[in-house]
């Protein structure tokens, strides 16, 4: 090439390759805003098990749960002292009320069968996954699945007397109640996830996330009974498959006995599993964790134990919550949920005119809010504890079983907004805008 020719093209390239750093530069393409929020506080760390639920009283206790029909580290095998229910004192995790409760006899799995069950456990906890926090009588009601799995990864069914809920009396730390089941009502294979109470009533509302119904317990009685089922809106959405931090979320488990057991990957296929009321405890909120919807029906349809079909016309569509493994209506009537897919947290308000859904936090560091709690100090509390990384889920790559977990697990918290959090068309647009505490 001429030495004049070659000049010229240097210069172009050179001009050229100017120009498109400067529009790098000066012309930037849109990109997703979202930051570290700085509403959001992390209130506590967990470093040793896996938790899913947390309560604080007003005088400050924290309490928290952990269930071993999702994580089998937290099994109890009745050498490694592993506990489901702990009070959380100076950083540490003391077992709650105490270590006896906590650690029966030779564990909480029955390997003399084939498959191994889960014990029928009356007096010591099996997988507690849900506290709630009852202010009248200052006593924590805790919801045991009465299920385990080991590191088989095999969720053993359950034996009567395990599936239980638990009253325990704040005042002397010691087990005021426990309320157990019919084998009708809890049956082997049921899965009870969710727990609302209301106190004025006397009752607790629980979800059946593996036979999607909805059951009553009275807390005076005792008794219980199954007082919603076979609804479209309590079913499992078919396939279902939502998408965590860009990677798919299935759900893998071994279902034989065995060295080797028989490995089963597929959709999560849990119906209703998350409920609460609202302050008046009229209505009931609820959804699916294999599905973005919420819902409500009325109480008293419930507690007049009307058949199932006549529930059905007391029940109400509320738009999309997004995936959420928990929903909380607080005092103020707004029901705040887990936007998985969008690393956020949602708020549903009846009272605004339109858009009554909508984010309202947005942070990278959260991946599947959990267990949201409303504190009598103003704020609202969860746990983020990278549920997504757990070995029962499947990223859809790579090896099965595999802990993707990151420590520390966290309790997060932020101040419940005291404003309407209804949009208005004077509001300043939003789009595009972010709130961020560090230099993004």
């Amino acid at each position: 090439m001429e030495p004049r020719v070659l000049l010229i093209v240097l210069t172009m390239v050179s001009t050229l390759r100017a120009q498109g750093n400067q529009c790098n530069e000066c012309c930037k393409l849109p990109e997703d805003p979202i930051c570290h929020d700085p509403r959001l506080e992390v209130f506590y760390e967990f470093q040793d098990q896996w938790p899913t639920g947390f309560v604080m009283t007003p005088c400050g206790r924290k309490f928290a749960c952990y269930p071993a029909s999702i994580d089998p580290l937290n099994t109890n095998d009745g050498c490694n002292g592993k506990y489901a229910m702990a009070e959380l004192i100076d950083c540490r995790e003391i077992p709650y009320p105490n270590l006896c409760m906590n650690n029966p006899y030779g564990g909480v799995i029955n390997y003399s069968t084939c498959p191994p069950t889960t014990k029928g456990l009356r007096h010591h906890f099996i997988s507690v996954i849900t506290i709630v926090y009852v202010k009248e009588g200052n006593i924590i009601l805790c919801l045991d699945v009465g299920r385990a799995r080991d590191c088989k990864q095999v969720l053993y069914q359950g034996s009567l007397g395990g599936t239980k809920v638990v009253a325990l009396n704040l005042c002397n730390d010691c087990v005021e109640r426990i309320y157990y089941f019919d084998a009708n009502v809890a049956t082997p294979t049921s899965y009870l996830r969710s727990m609302a109470v209301d106190p004025k009533r006397n009752v607790a509302y629980i979800a059946d996330g593996a036979k999607s119904t909805i059951i009553v317990l009275d807390l005076c009685t005792g008794k219980s009974y199954i007082a919603f089922q076979g609804d479209k809106t309590l079913l499992p959405i078919p396939n279902f498959l939502p998408t965590i931090i860009g990677q798919p979320l299935y759900n893998v488990g071994n279902s034989t006995c065995g060295p080797c057991g028989n490995i089963v990957v597929g959709a999560l296929a849990f119906g209703v599993s998350m409920v609460t009321l609202s302050p008046d405890g009229k209505l009931l909120y609820y959804s699916q964790i294999s599905g973005r919807l919420l819902y409500s029906l009325c109480t008293q349809a419930l507690l007049d134990k009307l058949p199932s079909s006549e529930v059905a016309k007391t029940v109400r569509y509320h738009g999309k919550k997004g995936v959420s493994f928990t929903i909380l209506c607080d005092q103020r009537g707004r029901v705040w949920s887990g936007f998985a897919e969008n690393d956020g947290i949602t708020v549903y308000n009846p009272n605004c005119p339109f858009a009554r859904n909508f984010m309202y936090i947005r942070d990278p560091r959260l991946n599947i809010p959990f267990s949201f709690t409303e504190g009598e100090d103003g704020n609202i509390y969860f746990i983020d504890d990278s549920l997504s990384g757990v070995a029962v889920s499947y990223p859809g790559t790579g090896l099965p079983f595999v802990d993707r977990r990151k420590k520390p697990y966290v309790v997060f918290r932020f101040k419940s907004p005291c404003e309407s959090l209804c949009p208005s068309f004077c509001d300043p647009a939003t789009l595009g805008l972010q709130v961020c505490s560090c230099g993004c």
